[in-house]
């Protein structure tokens, strides 16, 4: 197989094929034919998946590292019935963020049996201390999944305007919605010039601006746990 190829391969391992795989799995009534399915298609696809999760967010130092795998496997496929085909949100990017959040938990559960150990190597620990900061995501990955989580941030912005009543309300959650829109009309990394520019879009002062913001990170954390946790 050529350098092409492989990359090709990589790319495509997870795609439609397995997307349609899993919603066949969810529909099909038989209990052998959904072994079948998932076997043959779905659980390939997971077994890459969490390969490339433990490799790009630097998971090796976890201890049982195949016993994990398994362990990730089981809980993929308990959740499988969990993803919901008519919602915005690829196979793919629903399956990555549980598997990473999977491995995280068992970082974090690592860490607290090995401050357990009173005779752990100190720079060990610092290592696995490090890790959660030092993730290096793949940028086509990591743009799917971003690309993904604003378009369904945008959407729910919509939701939660029909919940606001307040014309300032609306009016900010309208701004921050032409932003999304629009990122490379504002710089969102200057503070300063975010606030100039939502007055100049609302109409409202800093301080209307800021009590508003308050409300809508809120929904925001709300939304973004549930995100994390493959609920969206």
């Amino acid at each position: 197989m050529s350098e092409n190829d492989q990359k090709k391969s990589d790319k495509n391992y997870f795609g439609i094929e397995t997307e349609i795989a899993i919603i066949e799995f969810q529909k099909e009534q038989s209990q052998e034919k959904k072994e079948a399915i998932f076997n043959n298609v779905i659980k390939p696809s997971f077994q890459k998946l969490i390969e490339n999760i433990i490799f790009v967010y630097k998971f090796h130092s976890l201890d049982d590292l195949d016993i994990l795998k398994n362990d990730c496997m089981s809980h993929l496929f308990g959740v499988l019935h969990k993803f919901d085909e008519n919602r915005k949100k690829k196979a793919f990017s629903y399956f990555n963020v549980i598997a990473k959040n999977w491995f995280i938990q068992q970082t974090k559960l690592n860490k607290k049996r090995l401050r357990l150990d009173v005779s752990i190597d100190r720079d060990s620990l610092a290592e696995l201390e490090c890790s959660e900061r030092n993730f290096v995501v793949q940028p086509r990955e990591a743009e799917m999944i971003e690309a993904e989580f604003l378009e369904l941030l945008k959407n729910n912005l919509e939701e939660w305007k029909k919940k606001f009543y307040k014309d300032s309300e609306r009016k900010v959650v309208d701004a921050v919605s032409l932003i999304l829109e629009n990122p490379d009309s504002v710089s969102l990394y200057n503070k300063k010039a975010t606030y100039v520019y939502l007055r100049e879009l609302t109409g409202l002062s800093t301080k209307q601006i800021a009590a508003n913001l308050v409300k809508l990170r809120k929904k925001y954390e709300a939304f973004k746990q549930r995100y994390e946790n493959g609920d969206i």
